[in-house]
């Protein structure tokens, strides 16, 4: 359909991300959770399914079970207030497994684990109770080195809740999930042992030899380099806290008038339903998600008894999308199509004179922060709260150059276009660090923005994503310390901004399976600029009074960055391409 055959990783369209910057550059307040220090280190006792075996054997017919020590640190706020959100700092987890017991799990020749968790963490104020899952726990790849034990650590964020009464809000460790993803190496694999294990989007067994069962990814063709790393099955387990153990995590102090009830409370999912109270689990899953994000079964469970609700689980946000919108017309930028070092011989297509791709959209959502450097803030881009915008790509052309025999010199590029139209976006900021000010922020694409995606996947490569645009920067509806600030109808930055966002995937570098750090367009991940130059503002102010400077002197220069997160790309030709909606990413930290 394309006119060639594509590498595995290259072939992923790059533009989703290429208006991540368009919904805020100015920073507002920091959300993150305030407070003193928490760690709990607890004993777990993990089941792992049966069939699970490091020999490969298929394993036996019972579960395995395996002690491990967690420990857990996490920030809380000191106080909250009624109907705030209480938001609860990143959560770590270092999981600790005798290396006895790692080796009884994992498969031969696995050389390093990466992994997800999700964790429940039971909430409680006076008789309210509610279990949040927190899920999109992440551990990058460790490598399995020497005798000792095996120590993973997930890292995330949590979501927020919010309480309807005052009294102390307790909140305790509860199951644990995970997902150990096994990299092996072949050439210590005996050839009658092939990996098997749980496919963690199935529950079934599955044979990792025949690609099936890893969520995670294949590695890399070696393309005649060598017999590369693989992925083996996931190993999925889910684990239950020893009883008679301190597992306090935190307690949030809300002053206010004591009880706010005439009977007990009880505890309300998102959207406000109630559930059955729960009961101790031992045995169930903890909502690790089937593609490494832990992202469980969809709302988390509640307590209820008779009385009032008091704790309301935040609901994750969902974009009830399913489609696309018409693909953009138009071309790559010729400057930049001119700027990338191609090798000599490599061949474009479509040619002159050949009919070009067939135009379909593709789409996604990006979410992140801008940071800029004078104001030592953050702000939110395309806040998944409220009112999200997709961008829409379309393919335009690829170069190749493989008659090299050296894979390492070998050339793919696939060149898109992409285009997003964003309304404006409200964003308070601190001038000159005690100011506040409150702006409406516009910002108006100058043209399509030209996404050249580079990289071969050939073991021992990198794939890199690089997305180009100009955006134009105006101001209106500015506000300081709530007093109306006449800024005119023309607040604009000089000149339009240069984007230039970067996204890289690494996990042909030793064939590992794709990681959080990696990117790639049909999969999501990171991208960043680190250097963002805002140019001075002109145009500000009115009845002759000139406010250039004030902006210019607050906001321009460089030193500005931007850090992005991409969800997964619907793609509407494909099957399920968009169904049952376009996923949401999770908002990277800033």
């Amino acid at each position: 359909m394309r006119g060639a055959v594509k590498p595995r990783r290259a072939v992923r369209f790059a533009a989703v991300a290429a208006a991540a910057l368009l919904a805020g550059l100015l920073p507002g307040p920091d959300s993150a959770a305030s407070g003193p220090d928490g760690k709990v280190t607890l004993g777990y006792a993990c089941a792992f399914p049966a069939g699970t075996a490091a020999d490969g054997s298929g394993g036996t017919d019972k579960a395995v079970v395996q002690d491990v020590t967690v420990a857990l640190v996490q920030n809380y706020p000191d106080t909250a207030v009624v109907g705030k959100p209480i938001q609860p700092g990143d959560l770590t987890a270092t999981v600790t497994m005798p290396r006895a017991g790692a080796e009884a799990l994992l498969p031969a020749g696995t050389t390093a684990l990466t992994g997800a968790a999700s964790l429940t963490a039971h909430v409680a104020q006076g008789t309210s109770r509610a279990d949040a899952v927190w899920p999109g726990l992440t551990a990058p790849s460790t490598p399995l080195k020497g005798d000792g034990d095996l120590v993973l650590t997930f890292g995330g964020a949590v979501p927020p809740l919010t309480v309807t009464a005052s009294g102390e809000v307790r909140f305790t460790a509860g199951e644990l999930g995970l997902k150990l993803s096994p990299v092996t190496d072949p050439a210590s694999t005996p050839p009658d042992s092939p990996s098997t294990g749980t496919d963690s989007a199935t529950g079934t067994d599955s044979d990792s030899a025949s690609g099936a069962g890893s969520a995670t990814g294949t590695a890399a063709d070696s393309a005649g380099t060598g017999q590369a790393a693989k992925d083996a099955a996931d190993i999925i387990g889910t684990c239950a806290p020893k009883p008679d153990q301190g597992d306090l995590l935190g307690t949030v102090s809300v002053p206010g008038t004591p009880g706010g009830s005439s009977g007990p409370g009880h505890a309300t999912a998102p959207g406000g339903s109630s559930a059955a109270a729960p009961t101790p689990r031992t045995g169930s899953r903890a909502g690790v998600g089937k593609t490494g994000e832990g992202a469980g079964d969809g709302a988390p469970d509640a307590a209820r008894s008779d009385g009032r609700n008091t704790i309301t689980l935040a609901s994750p946000p969902h974009s009830g999308v399913h489609d696309c919108e018409d693909p953009p017309e138009g071309d790559t930028d010729p400057a930049v199509m001119d700027s990338i070092p191609r090798p000599p011989n490599a061949v474009r297509s479509p040619g002159p004179g050949d009919p070009p791709f067939p135009p379909y959209s593709q789409c996604g959502y990006v979410t992140g922060y801008s940071n800029v450097f004078k104001l030592k803030g953050a702000a939110v881009i395309n806040d998944l709260t409220k009112k999200p915008t997709r961008v829409t790509v379309v393919q335009k052309s690829i170069w190749t150059e493989f008659t090299d025999p050296d894979p390492l010199k070998q050339y793919f590029e696939i060149d898109s276009i992409a285009k997003l139209a964003l309304p404006p976006s409200d964003t308070t900021f601190l001038t000159f660090g005690f100011v506040p000010v409150t702006a409406r922020m516009e910002l108006l694409p100058k043209g399509l923005m030209t996404v050249v995606t580079v990289g071969t996947s050939n073991l021992g490569t990198i794939t890199t994503s690089t997305i180009y645009g100009k955006q134009e920067l105006r101001l209106s509806d500015v506000k300081v310390n709530g007093v109306p600030l006449d800024v005119g109808a023309d607040c604009r930055a000089s000149a339009p901004l240069d984007i230039k966002l970067v996204g890289y995937d690494r996990s042909s570098l030793t064939g590992r399976p794709t990681g959080p750090t990696d990117y790639g367009v049909q999969d999501g991940g990171p991208l960043a600029q680190d250097d963002l130059y805002i140019p001075p503002f002109t145009g500000c102010g009115s009845h002759g009074e000139n406010l250039n400077s004030l902006f210019t002197s607050a906001i321009s220069g460089h030193g500005n960055s931007l850090n992005l997160i991409q969800g997964p790309l619907c793609v509407p030709i494909a099957a399920s391409g968009c169904d049952p909606e376009i996923a949401f990413p999770e908002p990277p930290h800033h």
